[in-house]
């Protein structure tokens, strides 16, 4: 439990420079950090910190440094099980002393540096208030459903969403990476939008018409940026209540103004759980461990069956970073994330015999533990999703009755501006919400490499998965080299083997008639999808210093692929720049 309020402060975006590595040979007497070398720098800046210590400790404080007096600092103290803690704690910019101690006086120094990246790529969360809504949030009468309340959640959601992707890509073999948010730029932690769309219409819409008609006003307003994405949440969420309904269908049925959809670049979702997410760091623990059952009478249960407030949280949270997940290209996989492994995202921050202890009958968390039924939550695998909107200026600069109002409510004790794109200098511009940017040149010249075949990778089954969440092989890479996750800013010039390239999606391209992929920076990675589910099917890797510049699309003839050799698919690669290809095709015999 932790005793001392902590302050949800400034952010920015992850990545690790150095790897972090776990001490061998422990002192039994000592405390170890397991996941984080003493030094780090992070470019976010709510950080989770794993480790061990004496078996026979049950609690662990962490100082953090203030004014540049370690004894001066905040203390939280967190919960020790069977030898083990994690930590959430949360780092100003610059140098970070912190110090570890159990109750019986074993001390730890640890020392990390934040700094935010160069990139103006980032996720801007939003929450959507529909006109004659008042922004107040379906809840229970002892929360705080207020839109500023709304705000607070949604903010530290994201930040915990963009702490658990750098952890989870730095255990998939990459860097610490990560998302950047709005709040790293020194903007709100989350804007306010009053939207043109009216409540009782929202809530006969379904999700895609919600996704689609959000998007477009977004992009038609003041927000409209392409260095933005947009993790945004609907106000007006009404669950109408079922009586202990038994598949989570029926929950949805008396559920109005509901989404959980993300591609491109919108993700959106409904409000109706959003009261179980935590509104500060010392509430992050209590609310994943809270069991109070849910009342389906009045409030919606999306908990994966586990029928509490907490199950409520994790699912919810969970599937934020699913369909966040496809705004960054992602397709769906068998496990892990963008499978159903979402679920588990309090895993990732509850010790796992915390876990155990409080559901000692739960022994598959894959099905509902009141029936056996396999779990289903609200992600459906559909077809990746996109929407196109050509803006003019006039509407941009007639903000009176045409244009939704934008608030900034930040989470922290100083306000944050409202910092807004500038207009843009044309009479008319096209802007989108479409990932899929691949006009591909098909005039560039040839490139006469040899494939290194020693450097290519299908399936591998030497995949680490600690736990159900994880990033599938494919997916981990993707975000690795993704733009939204690099360090520089994505029109700057890059500098790559002394040479200087500019990024861009034409210099990546398919040959159908050699069924290769080309790009001149070297293709990290290729994959097959389904063209209704976005499953992916199969994928090849190209790690290394020296990927190659052409790849050959990998065979349909993996355990996962069921598809006619000449049905279509979507053929998706990614090179070292975060150039993306994304198209259907039908594959033929390569001729060479």
């Amino acid at each position: 439990m932790i005793q001392t309020n902590v302050v949800v402060t400034t952010t920015t975006t992850t990545t690790t420079s150095t790897k972090s590595t776990i001490t061998k040979n422990i002192n039994p007497e000592s405390i170890v950090i397991k996941n984080l070398s003493d030094g780090e720098t992070l470019t976010y800046s709510l950080v989770l910190i794993r480790g061990q210590a004496p078996g026979c400790c049950t609690k662990i404080n962490i100082r953090t440094q203030q004014h540049h007096n370690l004894k001066s600092g905040l203390v939280t103290e967190w919960p020790i099980i069977a030898g083990e803690f994690r930590i959430l704690v949360d780092l100003p910019r610059g140098i970070n002393k912190l110090q570890l101690e159990t109750a019986n006086g074993i001390k730890k120094q640890l020392t990390l540096i934040h700094e935010p990246k160069k990139s103006r790529l980032r996720v801007t969360p939003i929450y959507v208030i529909c006109a004659g809504h008042d922004g107040y949030f379906q809840g229970p009468a002892s929360e705080d459903c207020s839109p500023e309340s709304a705000a607070t959640r949604i903010g530290l959601g994201a930040r915990l969403l963009q702490s658990l992707t750098a952890e989870k890509l730095q255990e998939a073999g990459h860097a610490r990476k990560t998302f950047q948010l709005e709040r790293d730029l020194d903007g709100p932690e989350c804007l306010v939008m009053h939207s043109m769309l009216n409540v009782d219409t929202a809530r006969a819409m379904n999700q895609h018409e919600l996704w689609e008609f959000v998007g477009r006003e977004i992009m038609k307003g003041p927000l409209a940026s392409r260095d933005r994405k947009y993790l945004a949440f609907l106000s007006c969420t009404k669950y109408r209540g079922a009586p202990s309904p038994r598949t989570h269908e029926a929950t949805l049925a008396s559920t109005q103004g509901h989404a959980a959809l993300g591609g491109g670049g919108l993700a959106l979702f409904g409000s109706a759980c959003l009261h179980t997410w935590p509104t500060t760091l010392n509430q992050v623990l209590p609310k994943f461990l809270d069991k109070t059952i849910i009342d389906t009478d009045v409030l919606m249960d999306d908990s994966n069956y586990r029928g509490t407030y907490g199950g409520c949280l994790a699912t919810t949270l969970g599937s934020v970073l699913h369909e966040l997940a496809h705004t960054f290209d992602l397709g769906h996989t068998r496990e892990g994330i963008m499978g159903r492994g979402f679920n588990y995202v309090d895993h990732v921050f509850i010790d796992k015999g915390i876990v155990t202890k409080k559901s000692p009958g739960n022994t598959d968390n894959n099905r509902n533990p009141r029936n056996g039924d396999l779990q289903r939550s609200t992600i459906t695998l559909s077809k990746p999703l996109s929407v196109t909107v050509t803006i003019n200026n006039s509407n941009n600069n007639n903000n009176n009755n045409n244009s939704q109002s934008i608030t900034s409510l930040a989470n922290s004790k100083a306000p944050r501006p409202c910092v807004l794109p500038e207009l843009f200098g044309d009479n008319s511009k096209t802007k989108d919400l479409v990932a899929n940017e691949n006009s591909i040149n098909r005039t560039s010249p040839d490139i006469d490499l040899q494939f290194n075949h020693q450097n290519t990778y299908v399936f591998e089954t030497s995949f680490c998965q600690p736990d159900k969440i994880f990033w599938g092989p494919s997916c981990a890479t993707i975000l690795a080299y993704h733009r939204w996750f690099a360090e520089d800013n994505e029109n700057e010039i890059i500098n790559d083997h002394n040479s200087h390239y500019y990024r861009n999606n034409c210099q990546i391209e398919y040959i159908a008639k050699r069924n290769v992929i080309r790009s001149s920076f070297g293709i990290r990675v290729i994959e097959l999808r389904q063209v209704s589910t976005g499953m992916v099917i199969n994928y090849r890797q190209f790690p290394g210093v020296r990927p190659p510049l052409e790849a050959v699309v990998p065979p349909l003839s993996s355990p996962l692929a069921h598809t006619c050799y000449d049905a279509p698919l979507v053929i998706f690669a990614e090179d070292s720049v975060g150039n993306v290809l994304n198209i259907t095709a039908s594959l033929h015999t390569p001729e060479f």
